[in-house]
């Protein structure tokens, strides 16, 4: 664990006049994007787990310099190439992406345990003041009024049929169970912690109700709508691709974020839901080495490659159902897997978390 966290924090840690951020553009995909909300809830993660206070609070005060007037981070950053200024384009960057900020949320509550006396940047109390603010905004601006289930950002609106739409969506990437139940616990205000519990609850039942019809092998699908009565997976292209309803790049995440909550809350309920997922991926064909997308009624192979992204949450699902024969083939292929931003990141958080154990969730 050790040799995975000094490359990862070599290769991905940067840092600019406000703090310190994890770069996330090293194909060049994003212009001259250097980070996003994402990046920063997973770097957050990995040095609060891996109690490296000073980078954590880099990371915090780079948090605090990009926050938007919701007081929540401006998902996007950019640098300026001649001054190495980093900043927001305004016009792109400034909304939240909700998962960004639940990581974030995470992080400063465990920080609050994990450093109780706070530090020289930070004194006593700042870290859960600060875990505090977050988790309201979330609530505020990125929870659903009447569904009480995450929205996709700060950005949606009911403003008209499409906007409606997306407003009335979830993303499963957003599924952070243990991060709601740690709210819950934690929120120093009762009001919002029953909030948080409903959160949760409501949550875990959108999951819960794709099994059987919609989701009959238990791998969920990238995004679900709500049709008035039920949730669905989206039909065509909902937000990103036309593969928005089935298992992609934001429901790879699903069998690591349902299996934590499951390891640290004992939920049974969760149970039946992750066995069929664990049951489904680790007898696929494609097995350790598991493709990078699958069509959501009989996990067919949607590409021809694979990733980290993929194989480390399957993995970790085998570990917690106590599969360690997949298990262990799973940590052997992700040697074998190409470096990535997204990948190792995801495949050091869940490392980081497994070694972390459910203490800091209770």
């Amino acid at each position: 664990m050790e040799a995975k966290y000094i490359a990862w924090r070599g290769k991905y840690v940067r840092s600019c006049a406000q703090g310190l951020y994890v770069f996330y553009n090293e194909k060049g995909d994003n212009g001259d994007a250097v980070t996003c909300s994402e990046a920063h809830g997973y770097g957050m993660l990995i040095s609060v787990l891996h109690r490296n206070q000073q980078d954590f609070d880099g990371m915090l005060r780079y948090f605090l310099a990009f926050r938007n007037e919701n007081g929540l981070m401006q998902w996007q950053q950019q640098i300026n190439k001649r001054t190495h200024e980093v900043f927001t384009e305004m016009d792109e960057g400034n909304t939240c992406a909700t998962d960004g900020d639940i990581d974030i949320a995470t992080a400063l509550f465990l920080a609050s345990r994990i450093f109780p006396h706070g530090g020289p940047a930070f004194p006593q109390g700042a870290y859960a003041y600060e875990a505090a603010q977050l988790s309201s905004a979330l609530l505020n601006k990125c929870v659903h009024r009447q569904l009480n289930t995450p929205l996709l950002g700060d950005w949606c609106n009911t403003d008209d049929r499409k906007n409606e739409r997306l407003y009335n969506s979830t993303r499963t990437s957003d599924f952070i169970l243990s991060a709601f139940l740690l709210f819950y616990r934690m929120h120093p205000d009762p009001n919002q912690r029953a909030r948080w519990q409903a959160v949760l609850e409501a949550t875990l039942s959108a999951a819960l109700s794709q099994v059987p019809h919609h989701a009959p092998v238990g791998i969920l699908p990238d995004f679900l709508e709500w049709d008035g009565r039920c949730w669905k997976p989206a039909q065509g292209k909902l937000l990103e691709s036309k593969n928005d309803g089935e298992m992609s790049w934001n429901a790879c995440r699903t069998p690591w974020r349902l299996a934590h909550y499951y390891a640290v809350s004992g939920d049974s309920r969760v149970l039946p839901l992750l066995q069929r997922m664990h049951q489904t991926l680790s007898t696929h064909p494609t097995f350790p080495a598991l493709s990078a997308g699958f069509r959501l009624k009989d996990a067919k192979a949607l590409e021809d490659y694979t990733d980290r992204a993929f194989i480390a949450p399957a993995s970790y699902l085998c570990y917690v159902l106590s599969d360690h024969g997949n298990h262990s083939r799973g940590l052997a292929q992700l040697e074998e897997e190409e470096s990535s931003y997204f990948g190792d990141s995801i495949d050091l958080v869940i490392g980081e978390m497994a070694t972390f154990g459910s203490s800091g969730w209770a």
